[in-house]
């Protein structure tokens, strides 16, 4: 049985952001299909987000990187977010 942490969508993604330190996050894309991304997401030197590693996925890429917006604003400790293609 699947757990509640690993929920995959019939569309899109759910994406999961999680502070482990000041400026630092572990993020979770579970997409539809079942497969699954997990990275560390920070800011460089001059503030631009970075995913590492790198998500094949561009559509993913792109909204964790809109989401680092979000999350460099408002410092929420957990974020979830659920998004279509």
């Amino acid at each position: 049985m699947t757990s509640s942490q690993e929920l995959h969508p019939v569309s899109g993604a759910r994406f999961v952001c999680e502070r482990v330190d000041a400026g630092v996050y572990q993020f979770a894309v579970y997409m539809a299909g079942g497969a699954t991304h997990r990275g560390e997401l920070r800011w460089d030197a001059e503030g631009r987000a970075v995913a590492a590693p790198e998500i094949a996925d561009e559509w993913a890429r792109a909204e964790v990187l809109k989401l680092a917006r979000v999350l460099k604003h408002g410092q929420q400790a957990r974020l979830t977010r659920w998004r279509g293609p």
